[in-house]
């Protein structure tokens, strides 16, 4: 009995070369996740120094000092993956609208995760850490298919 692979509902071929197409979508992605990796760093480096000079320096309580370095990353992730990442020409109105939604679940998430592990005795900024490597993982994608498209 012969096993049949299918790939988007055609049979698929194990021995099939990629066109100038293909390799030109490739890069084209391979190029847009590079920038979205440095935006991310740039702004997660941001968020995170901005935590911990609240929380640590400053003293706040974890979740307020979350919360306001989330803030202020969120901004300047917005604007540069507009403008820089994805180079959206959809509506602004309404890419602002499904990025404060998505803001706001990561914000929720985020707080509460990191206060549950800190309540734990975990460590502040590994628990940060963790939060934000879950984020960036499902951000890109809603980004790129949703909310800058």
């Amino acid at each position: 009995m012969a096993v049949r692979l299918f790939r988007f509902g055609k049979p698929y071929r194990e021995k099939t070369t990629p066109t100038v197409k293909h390799l030109h979508l490739a890069s084209e992605d391979i190029k847009r996740i590079a920038r979205y990796l440095a935006v991310g760093g740039g702004t997660a480096l941001l968020e995170l120094v901005l935590f911990q000079v609240l929380y640590y320096l400053a003293g706040w309580d974890v979740a307020v000092a979350n919360v306001c370095a989330v803030i202020t990353a969120t901004l300047c992730n917005f604007l540069l993956n507009r403008g820089f990442t994805f180079k959206s020409t959809a509506n602004p109105v309404r890419s602002a609208v499904l990025y404060v939604i998505l803001f706001a679940f990561n914000t929720c998430f985020s707080t509460t995760v990191i206060a549950l592990l800190v309540a734990h005795a975990f460590n502040a900024t590994l628990a940060k850490l963790i939060t934000m490597a879950c984020i960036v993982c499902w951000n890109y994608v809603l980004y790129h298919k949703v909310i800058f498209k």
